[in-house]
Order: C-alpha cells, then structure tokens, then sequence
C-alpha cells in the first residue's frame, strides 16, 4: 500500500481539518461534544454550525495527502467500475467506484477512509485502489445516479451527468 494512503486511513478528520488550519482547535471541541449528543457525521456538525463547508473538508484532506480532488457527479461512470462491489458498502463508506484502469480500480472517497474498508474493497474487486477525495455530497449524489439501492449498476443511467466529461482515465 502506498505510504500516502496509510497515512490517510490513520489520520483522524478533525486533527487533519486543525492541523490544515482550516478549523480551530476549540471549533472541534465545540463540533465534536455536538456530535456526541446528536450522532451527527462530524462534516455535518462542522457544516451546520457554520465553521466549514464541506467543498473546503474535502480540499483540506487533498491537500494533506497529495490526492487529487474530484467532483464524482461531473463525470460518466461505467457501469463495469461497480462490478463486485456491493453498494451497501460504498453507501455506508461514502465512497464511490469511478473507473477501472487495468488492475486499478479508481475511487472517489467523501473524508477518511479506514483500512479496513479499504481491504474489504481491494478484496471484494481484485484490483489495487486509487483514492479520489470528493465531499459527501457529491459521492451521494453520484451513487444515487448510478447505483440503485438494489446495489447493481444502473444500466440506462451511466452517466452521472449527460456530456459530462468521462470518468478519469477514460476518453
């Protein structure tokens, strides 16, 4: 696994989003005793009580780990990128599959991704990953024109955006 990435899956958001300078410390403490009483993402905490967007969340962790940004709704999705992945997984993980490039499978990740997602999808395609970073909302959103709740591939609906330039690495 590539150091960037384990350093990712051990870096917690809140400690990134400080260490960034984009939050400060009291911010988070103030986000977090929040999160504990209502079982809010801490995104969404940060979001509601104004201190961060989530556009500048997924720009900070880009930025900390060196991985591009990428809006997954911009963007034709084929439907082969989802073989083998069960949607509850990616819902649950907020991820999407993007593409696959040969023996690499390309996603878009909303935050932190754990290790332990990050095998149960390696395991689950077959293929190494490639981490995008885009906000919740954009992964949602691209899901829900992709990937129906029964979890297989919206055939007719391939493309998260008519004439959107297609998924990264694919012309």
């Amino acid at each position: 696994m590539p150091p960037v990435i384990a350093r990712l899956l051990r870096k917690k958001l809140g400690a990134l989003l400080v260490e960034e300078g984009v939050l400060k410390e009291d911010q988070l403490q103030e986000a977090l005793k929040r999160q504990r009483g209502t079982g809010e993402g801490l995104v969404d905490v940060l979001s509601t009580l104004g201190f961060i967007t989530e556009q500048e969340v997924a720009r900070a962790v880009a930025k900390q780990f060196g991985l591009p940004y990428i809006d997954p709704a911009m963007y034709r999705i084929p439907k082969d990128a989802f073989e083998g992945i069960p949607a509850d997984l990616m819902r649950q993980n907020q991820f999407v599959a993007l593409d696959r490039i040969g023996k690499t499978l390309l996603v878009a990740v909303a935050g932190v991704l754990n290790f332990e997602v990050l095998e149960k999808l390696e395991k689950a395609s077959g293929l190494q990953v490639f981490v995008y970073v885009a906000t919740v909302s954009q992964v949602h959103t691209a899901l829900d024109k992709n990937v129906p709740a029964n979890g297989q591939a919206a055939g007719a609906r391939t493309a998260a955006r008519p004439g959107g330039p297609p998924a990264p690495g694919r012309k």
